[in-house]
């Protein structure tokens, strides 16, 4: 019979302890193998609903492990064992301890997953000790909260102090430690360097840990509480129009089977477009938003072969690309971390990365650069193998000598004494009085340095890397200049936007300007300002309205990344001259092997050769591009030899 009034008799707390634990032990479907559980363990449970996840209860045994008494661990989040003397803020960067572990952790139980990983802790007198920390999700034992997640239970194991026998259960399966998630970790959760990594033997696992890990290399998907309540409305799915897989689709399910309404949802509204193909390059499967980029639907291409829509003279290098990408082994190009700094070379047997670029024929009738990266796909059990990459439409840079004519041409270099060689001789080197390069961002708030030229130094001062990624803005001195040049890049931007909609839906015409010029003072790195000529170029190629759109899905071709805007900084006192006036300067041609001039790389356009319309592959002309500069190499070598 119940307690009378619901009094705690037996607990002084009034915790309810052996329910938490009995749920743990039959938890249906568990993804880990605790073992044995009593009493004796090391272990805390924490409150989920209560704010910053605080400690309700911690064993005895976790206070003599820790060195903590109950009062000081009662009511603190865990994250205070993750540095010495206990004081970590919530967010901060993890100084002494792994962040990829600490990462693991917080994504995993955010997502209400079971997890396990090592880690390295500390004890209140400051010592360090190697955790084995479990975490195990408890829903509540009644209604209202049955199904609801409302306490973690974290189990910890000391490794320094126990070695043999958490390694002996570590071998046959009886602890299960998932490092999918963060692959660059060391065996036991290290940071990539410190004083302890190099005092510990890896562990191999096998049996059944090794089987798991293998079948977990591919982390769930990890949604937040309020997103998992907003995909389990049914309204709100209603409420985004998701197309109907057709049945020989080869799209990702869950554990159930069915697909999950954030893959559809993705799969529907991405820019970018996934799709699956075999290794002879046909479609098997084609996500939704594909008529967001090339206005097909999605069962128009399944079926049909990726050479249908290639431009005819990409597709010889295309289709050898997809034949090779079949082969295993390491990538031709190591990955580096850009966290670690540490060089991450691919297993032996891995399916090499594929990375695809050509033309592709749009449903409007015009060509786009298409990109595509993914990876090969080997089904387990059947061999079966596929492609499956992400796809991007790309406008591609259509800058015209006569725009760079329009904005007053180019600037002449100054030669200026520069030191003397070991003759005594004066000697004098090339300054630069402009810089080109590109411009990021929709409007003025966002307008960003996409790409620096190497004048930037001799103009400005500053140099690539003090300026790639940051704000336009931050260096143009005068608010009126920065509401100015935040407008043209906005009213360019309109434009490109604009001309993706087919011509019924444009509206009124927007200014079609490609060249937008603007005297203005900017901040150099010394402080100083330099008056300059700052000039943006709208370089892409104008639509053509005879494009047949009729019957294209709505919002075809509005994924399609545009083209980057163009900008020239260019000294006020510059000496100019217009393209073409000097040899310099002029477009540069390709020689034949007869010395015969052949067709030029650059026409009335800086980009020609990556026009879309092109009757050449792009890899030939990078091939000619190379003998080329040997030959300029090879030259410039007889010449400075017969000085």
């Amino acid at each position: 019979a119940p307690v009378p009034l619901g009094l705690p008799v037996y607990s002084a707390s009034g915790f309810d302890l052996l329910s938490i634990l009995a749920r743990v032990a039959t938890r249906p479907f568990p993804r880990i193998a605790l073992g044995p559980v009593d009493l004796t363990c090391s272990f805390v449970v924490v409150d989920v609903r209560r704010f910053d996840n605080p400690i309700v209860y911690c064993s005895p045994s976790f206070c003599s492990l820790t060195g903590y008494p109950e009062n000081e661990v009662i009511g603190r989040n865990c994250r205070f064992l993750q540095a010495p003397g206990g004081n970590v803020a919530k967010g901060e960067p993890r100084n002494f301890t792994s962040q990829d572990a600490v990462n693991h952790l917080r994504k995993s139980l955010i997502a209400d997953k079971e997890c396990q990983t090592s880690i390295v802790n500390y004890k209140k007198d400051g010592s360090a000790f190697i955790n084995l920390v479990t975490v195990i999700p408890v829903p509540g034992g009644s209604a209202p909260d049955e199904h609801e997640i409302i306490y973690q239970v974290g189990f910890q194991v000391d490794l320094t102090e126990q070695p043999h026998a958490i390694l002996e259960k570590l071998r046959d399966g009886s602890y299960l430690v998932n490092y999918a998630s963060h692959s660059d970790l060391s065996p036991f959760g290290l940071p990539g360097h410190g004083p302890q990594r190099h005092n510990l033997a890896p562990v191999h696992l096998t049996g059944n840990a090794a089987r798991d890990r293998k079948a977990s290399s591919i982390p769930p998907i990890v949604l937040s509480k309020g997103l998992k309540s907003l995909l389990a409305d049914p309204t709100f799915i209603r409420s985004i129009p998701i197309t109907n897989a057709p049945p020989n689709s080869h799209t990702s399910s869950d554990d159930t089977g069915q697909n999950h309404p954030l893959s559809l949802i993705l799969l529907e509204a991405l820019p970018d477009f996934i799709h699956v193909v075999s290794l002879k390059g046909n479609f098997l499967y084609v996500a939704p938003s594909v008529r967001r980029v090339l206005g097909y639907e999605a069962h128009e291409m399944v079926g049909t072969c990726i050479a249908d829509y290639a431009h005819p003279e990409d597709v010889i290098p295309l289709m050898r690309e997809l034949k090779e990408s079949s082969a295993t082994g390491p990538s031709s190009t190591a990955a580096i971390s850009d966290t670690a700094s540490t060089q991450v070379v691919p297993h032996v047997g891995m399916p090499r990365s594929v990375d695809l670029l050509f033309r592709a024929k749009t449903k409007m009738g015009r060509y786009v650069w298409v990109e595509c990266r993914g990876r090969l796909h080997v089904e387990p059990g059947k061999g079966r193998k596929a492609i499956i990459l992400s796809g991007r439409a790309r406008e591609m840079m259509n800058l015209r000598w006569k725009d760079v004519r329009r904005a007053g041409g180019l600037a002449r270099s100054l030669r200026v004494p520069a030191s003397h060689d070991a003759s005594g001789s004066p000697t004098r080197k090339d300054v630069e009085q402009e810089v080109w390069g590109m411009l990021g961002g929709m409007c003025r708030d966002t307008a960003t340095f996409m790409s620096v030229g190497k004048g930037m130094t001799d103009v400005l001062g500053w140099t690539s890397d003090d300026l790639l990624g940051r704000a336009l803005m931050g260096i143009v001195c005068d608010e009126e200049p920065k509401a100015a040049l935040g407008g043209f890049i906005a009213s360019m931007r309109a434009y490109q936007k604009q001309q993706l909609l087919p011509p019924a839906r444009r509206g009124h015409p927007l200014d079609a300007n490609r060249v937008r010029k603007l005297r203005c003072s900017l901040r150099r790195k010394d402080g100083d300002r330099a008056d300059v000529w700052f000039i943006v170029y709208r370089a892409d190629a104008d639509m053509d309205d005879a494009d047949s759109r009729v019957d294209c899905p709505r919002g075809a071709g509005i994924s399609i990344t545009p083209a980057p805007l163009v900008y020239q900084i260019r000294l006020a006192d510059a000496e100019t001259m217009a393209p073409g006036a000097h040899t310099a300067t002029a477009p540069p041609q390709l020689l034949s092997p007869a010395g015969k001039t052949a067709s030029p790389l650059f026409s009335s356009s800086l980009s020609g050769a990556l026009s879309t319309s092109r009757g050449s592959s792009w890899q030939y002309e990078l091939q000619q591009l190379r003998i080329t500069n040997l030959r300029l190499k090879e030259e410039l070598a007889a010449l400075e030899a017969a000085e």
